[in-house]
């Protein structure tokens, strides 16, 4: 199922809070200029794989996530469950970098000081929750990777596309209220302020209808019929079809504004939840679900 990634991505993020005072004893190589290109590279987070494809080191990453999915050539590669690494595989695979998310400070934080304690250089990838975070990762991954040449090249790039995006919103009296639901029934979980979802309405000059809310709260069906967004958009790996046949089914839907107007869609949630080089195909996916286009 295609929401399979984002849910697992969604597991790590929440935990990034608990995680930050975890490693204490662990490596604080967050980003630190290496003159060393590493040869055997484990990605354990697809948007830090997509990223080191776009700086052209590919061909370095030995292994990946469980997750990953992009670039095609990542299906060859060896995988690791990053919810439950195995330390024996990890030292089998013989890395000489291990890129990890930060939130795994705190999920797999004892494999991982481990491996560091073997030799093994580990490096957490901040938790990019804005658009500009994405863009200090970009520089971190380059600076880990010797490539800080090419990570400035695609900063730039990856600006100059999603400015061409924004800019092509059509002027509005009023900001379109927005939906986001990244997980279905039984239990509906959407985006609030504080992530990466809400930085992208913002910057798309739309409103997100739980932006009083943090992170990734739960909410209810009341809430959401209280909130009458514009639009509804589901990230949870559905089809516009079927999800348009579960809102139906909701008591009291039919009243939501977005329901009326059949302003009712899924969108790709892998592209929508990385924040990676993708990101400008990502937003024009929402822009055109949010105005029609």
């Amino acid at each position: 199922m295609r929401g399979k990634s984002f849910i697992s991505t969604l597991l790590l993020i929440v935990v990034v809070l608990a995680g930050c005072n975890f490693n204490a004893n662990q490596s604080k190589d967050t980003g630190k200029s290496t003159s060393r290109v590493p040869e055997r590279i484990i990605s354990l987070m697809p948007s830090n794989t997509e990223v080191l494809y776009a700086l052209g080191i590919g061909d370095k990453v030995t292994g990946v996530s469980t997750v990953d999915d992009y670039p095609k050539e990542v299906k060859q590669k060896e995988k690791f469950d990053a919810m439950h690494l195995n330390k024996e595989a990890l030292i089998k695979a013989q890395p000489d970098l291990i890129l990890a998310h930060e939130s795994q400070k705190a999920t797999q934080g004892k494999v991982l000081k481990d491996m560091s304690e073997s030799g093994i250089k580990v490096a957490y990838v901040k938790d990019a929750q804005s658009i500009n975070e994405m863009y200090e990762s970009f520089e971190q991954i380059g600076k880990l990777t010797g490539r800080e040449k090419q990570a400035k090249s695609l900063i730039d790039e990856t600006k100059a596309n999603i400015k061409k995006v924004t800019d092509s919103v059509p002027k509005q009296k009023k900001e379109p209220k927005v939906f986001i639901e990244i997980a279905s029934e039984p239990e509906i979980y959407t985006a609030g302020k504080g992530t990466f979802m809400n930085d992208m309405l913002k910057q798309l000059h739309a409103k997100n209808v739980f932006d009083n809310t943090e992170g990734w709260p739960k909410v209810s069906k009341e809430q959401i019929i209280k909130k009458n967004p514009d639009v509804m958009v589901s990230t949870a790996g559905v089809s516009t079809k079927d999800y348009q046949q579960s809102v139906k089914q909701r008591g009291g839907f039919e009243q939501i504004r977005a329901v009326k107007k059949e302003s009712v869609v899924a969108l790709n949630d892998d592209m929508l939840s990385r924040p990676g080089p993708r990101l400008d195909d990502a937003m024009k996916l929402l822009r055109d679900a949010i105005y029609e286009k």
